[in-house]
């Protein structure tokens, strides 16, 4: 008998990874999901909650929080396993998503998730059941909290700040107006933002501006992470790594893609396509622990 009768198995494509809770949640094509519980050494298929594609992925207040596909807003309150979709009425693509406990000017603090597209961004404060519109017009890619802020990033260097909650927006100064900005983080008291053909640059007042740093690369960068003391960004065939105020940059690794790396309890968790999944412990040494 010449038939195969092996089923092929398809490999979707990972596009965001998120910390908390003691777990590691990746997300991806096709509304797939990914749980680790043993920080990032195995990991489990998790419950689709969509099938349209989830772009990234943020936790905050016991809450997973799936952005994606034609304005798909997915949250979990049980480490990746069940999911509901929020409401939300729009379309358009939401690529970034940021959790922050937001304090308030009367003393008060709410816990906040926002979502980013070309066109706005959304804010849930009841940990992803509802969505509403602010900063109309804001074109952002991708967004970090600290600071009691939000600031975002996105095409031709945009720079945007979100306060207040959502009430007031802001736009912040790049440097750039030809590079867009795929990747921000939060870390020791400053923004970092990557992005095309190698950009990298950091802000130390906010996010109202930002200074270059020296790339070791011209390739796309798509995400950045603060931990163990260092920046790590990830792209287009580079890892780099950044000390923890943002100083010279060095390429650690040169052969794997990566669209999005976290950090949680000690370890780096880097994912891509064809669901590949890495972890290392200082941003230099790689392990492939998935598939």
């Amino acid at each position: 008998d010449d038939d195969d009768d092996t089923p092929t198995r398809t490999y979707y494509d990972l596009n965001g990874v998120a910390y908390g809770n003691n777990t590691f949640v990746a997300v991806g094509d096709d509304g797939t999901v990914f749980t680790s519980s043993d920080y990032g050494a195995t990991w489990d298929n998790g419950t689709r909650g969509t099938e349209k594609d989830l772009y990234e992925i943020a936790y905050g207040n016991s809450t997973f929080v799936a952005v994606g596909k034609r304005g798909t807003h997915s949250f979990s309150s049980d480490n990746g396993t069940s999911w509901s979709v929020g409401t939300w009425s729009g379309t358009d693509d939401i690529t970034g998503v940021a959790y922050g406990n937001v304090f308030l000017a009367d003393n008060t603090s709410v816990s906040t998730f926002i979502g980013v597209s070309s066109s706005n961004l959304t804010l849930s404060t009841d940990n992803g059941s509802n969505w509403g519109q602010v900063c109309s017009g804001m074109k952002i890619y991708d967004i970090a909290f600290g600071n009691s802020i939000f600031v975002g990033s996105g095409a031709e260097g945009a720079i945007g700040i979100v306060t207040d909650n959502g009430t007031n927006c802001s736009l912040g100064n790049s440097g750039t107006q030809t590079n867009t900005l795929y990747g921000t983080t939060y870390g020791n008291n400053r923004f970092f933002s990557v992005g095309s053909s190698g950009k990298l640059i950091i802000s130390d007042d906010n996010g109202s501006s930002f200074g270059d740093i020296t790339s070791p690369v011209t390739k796309h960068i798509y995400s950045v992470v603060f931990g163990n003391d260092t920046f790590v960004a990830v792209g287009y065939k580079t890892v780099i790594v950044s000390n923890n105020v943002g100083g010279s940059a060095t390429e650690t690794e040169n052969t794997i893609t990566f669209n999005d790396v976290t950090f949680g309890n000690g370890v780096f968790v880097a994912v891509g396509d064809d669901e590949i999944i890495y972890t290392s412990t200082d941003g230099d040494t790689w392990t492939k622990v998935y598939p």
